[in-house]
C-alpha cells in the first residue's frame, strides 16, 4: 500500500500544500518586520537587515527547489500513467478446431525374449514389426523389468523393443549394437 503511486502522489501534493503555507507564513513574518516593526519604533540598520535577508533568502530557496522538484514529480507521475494504458484494441474471435482424438494403444506385453537374425542389408533400414517403419538405428536403453537390467534396443518411433543387446552367453558384459548394414529380425 505505501509502495504505490497513488501514495507516492499523496505525499507530493501534501508536500506542496505544506510549503505553500510555510512560504505564506515567512512572507507574513518578512512583512510584520519590514512593516509593523517600524511603528513601533524600530530603526533600519544594515547590521541586523543584511543576516536577515540573507536567512530569509536561503529560507525561499530551501523551500522552493523542493517545491518545484514536487510539482514536475507529480504532473510527470500523470503522464506516465497515461501512457502506461493500453489502447482498445477490438478482439476478433478465431475459429477454433476441436481437438483430434488420438488413438488409445493398448498396453505393450511383457518382454519376450527371442532369438535375433542379423542379416547383411544393402538398404541400411530396419523395419519395426509394430508400427512398420523402417529406421536406420534402433534406440538403446536400459530395461529395469527384471532382476538384472539389460540394455535392449527399442524403435525410436513407437517404443517397441526390439531385442536385448546383450548375449546370454556373453558373461563380460559386453555391449553389441547393430551397424546400420545390418538388420534386425525377429
Amino acid at each position: 500500500m505505501l509502495s504505490g503511486c497513488w501514495f507516492n502522489r499523496i505525499v507530493l501534493v501534501s508536500w506542496i500544500i505544506s510549503g505553500a503555507a510555510i512560504f505564506v507564513a515567512l512572507k507574513n513574518i518578512e512583512l510584520i518586520v519590514h512593516g509593523q516593526l517600524y511603528y513601533y519604533g524600530l530603526h533600519f540598520s544594515s547590521d541586523w537587515a543584511d543576516p536577515y535577508r540573507v536567512f530569509t533568502w536561503t529560507l525561499y530557496l530551501c523551500l522552493g527547489l523542493p517545491l518545484a522538484l514536487s510539482g514536475v514529480a507529480l504532473v510527470s507521475s500523470f503522464f506516465k500513467d497515461s501512457q502506461k494504458i493500453p489502447e482498445k484494441r477490438i478482439i476478433v474471435k478465431q475459429k477454433v478446431k476441436p481437438p483430434q482424438q488420438v488413438p488409445k494403444v493398448a498396453p505393450q506385453s511383457p518382454i519376450k525374449e527371442e532369438p535375433k537374425i542379423v542379416e547383411k542389408v544393402n538398404e541400411g533400414g530396419i523395419p519395426c514389426p509394430h508400427c512398420k517403419k523402417v529406421f536406420s538405428r534402433a534406440l538403446v536403453m536400459l530395461d529395469f523389468r527384471g532382476r538384472k537390467h539389460t540394455l535392449v534396443s527399442v524403435c525410436p518411433y513407437c517404443n517397441y523393443v526390439l531385442g536385448n543387446t546383450r548375449q546370454e552367453k556373453d558373461v563380460t558384459g559386453d555391449v553389441q549394437v547393430a551397424s546400420p548394414d545390418e538388420k534386425i529380425r525377429h
